[in-house]
């Protein structure tokens, strides 16, 4: 990379953002055109900005309600108002500029002022500026897995030796099984979003926890973790975030991260990392090995999910688990009974496709109760499947003045508020 590149760099957000003129953003064009290594910087870029867009979106309740809080602050302390970009998640960035100078409103809105601020700006930038990534993960009490993360490329390996090789700019997940030398293709077109690795989601987490100023973060001390001698911070933002990250206090290198909740009501933990790991690209390789057979692909639909969903999965789940119903509405319970899942399906003995297609119901079902923006109540405790008696999820639709109610024998019905069963 030369000096021209180096500068090339330095104003490529400009060059995304569209706050070039016609002339700069030509010249940029056109050395993107003739420098491979500046494109493929450009590409990286431009995703972890769309990630951190995505993200910011679905954050955009809680932005609103700072900036809100912002602007009262300021206009208590009689400050000229001021107008805040509307630039995505970025314009906190400006009103928190604006309070650096405010030692008073600086300590009402949270923001630390000792070694922990400065170890959480130092930790947060090691996270954020890495580009190549092994890792282990674990979703709630589900296996540990191996991953390895390279932008919209990503790789789990499970501990039934199951490989999942994810490409999200294509659309498409290949699944290795090397004890029988079986694969499958999984078509991912069908989903309403395409998903981020789980370490991009994090890192899409700690740009927001970094930008809002309501953000609070507290020393954990210190402690051993892998016979290093680690330092912890809490990092949180209302009940909407919350991070602990234990770093090396020689490096500042993270060590352990748990992101509480982070699926649902499910906590995600990352640990052993291999920050910026040099990985072959033939790790990510979508074409199926030779000496594997390949099965019918798969098309993976959640689009136009609907109530219809969560009776077909929970039906799915009972028929897998002794009629009896899944503990949680969560993606993350798919990953902690992950054993139970396989070891049912080979007892039933059916094809892996039927397999891949069992589990799909079960995803379609959760995934309805994941986009719901109304507030659910799930209670299954005992209940068994064909208990017409007792309620298991209750939710009111927009607008209705009855609440929609499905029953163990996963019929459903409306029901007037004063007949609903007990919140759990």
């Amino acid at each position: 990379m030369n000096i021209n590149c180096e500068k090339i760099r330095e104003t490529l957000a400009e060059y995304i953002n569209k706050h070039m003129n016609p002339k700069e953003d030509a010249v940029l064009s056109d050395h993107l055109k003739q420098c491979p290594e500046c494109d493929k910087y450009y590409n990286e870029l431009k995703d972890d900005d769309q990630a951190l867009s995505d993200f910011a979106h679905s954050m955009q309740p809680v932005i609103n309600r700072i900036e809100t809080n912002i602007n009262k602050e300021l206009e208590n302390e009689k400050i000229k108002t001021i107008s805040i970009h509307k630039n995505k998640v970025l314009k906190l960035a400006v009103a928190a500029l604006i309070l650096f100078g405010i030692i008073a409103v600086l300590n009402q809105f949270g923001i630390i002022l000792d070694g922990t601020s400065t170890a959480w700006a130092k930790v947060s930038q090691i996270i954020l500026e890495v580009r190549t990534i092994t890792f282990n993960i674990s979703i709630g009490k589900g296996p540990v897995v191996i991953c390895t993360a390279s932008g919209k490329k990503f790789k789990q390996e499970l501990p039934n030796g199951v490989e999942a090789i994810f490409d999200y700019d294509k659309s498409k997940m290949l699944l290795l099984n090397p004890n029988d030398k079986t694969s499958m293709n999984v078509d991912l077109s069908g989903l309403p979003i395409m998903p981020s690795n789980l370490f991009g989601n994090l890192k899409s987490t700690i740009e927001i926890l970094k930008q809002c100023p309501d953000t609070i973060v507290k020393s954990l001390g210190k402690k051993y973790i892998n016979n290093k001698e680690a330092a912890g911070i809490h990092v949180y933002l209302d009940e909407s975030i919350d991070i602990k990250i234990w770093y090396d206090i020689k490096d500042d290198v993270p060590v352990l991260i748990i992101a509480e909740k982070m699926i649902g009501q499910t906590n995600v933990i990352f640990s052993d990392f291999n920050f910026d790991a040099i990985a072959d690209e033939s790790v990510f390789n979508l074409n199926i090995p030779e000496n594997y057979t390949k099965i019918e692909s798969v098309k993976m639909d959640l689009k136009n999910l609907s109530e219809q969903d969560l009776i077909e999965g929970l039906k799915a789940w009972a028929s897998l688990m002794d009629n009896k119903f899944p503990e949680k509405l969560d993606l993350a319970i798919i990953q902690e009974r992950s054993k139970n899942i396989e070891q049912m399906l080979n007892e039933k003995g059916v094809s892996d496709i039927e397999k891949a297609l069992i589990v799909i119901k079960i995803i379609r079902g959760l995934m309805f109760v994941g986009q719901l923006e109304v507030k659910w109540y799930y209670h299954s405790d005992n209940t068994k499947l064909g208990d017409a008696n007792t309620a298991i999820f209750w939710y009111q639709p927009d607008k209705s003045k009855t609440y929609r109610v499905l029953y163990g024998d996963l019929h459903n019905a409306d029901v007037e508020p004063e007949y609903l069963p007990k919140a759990p």
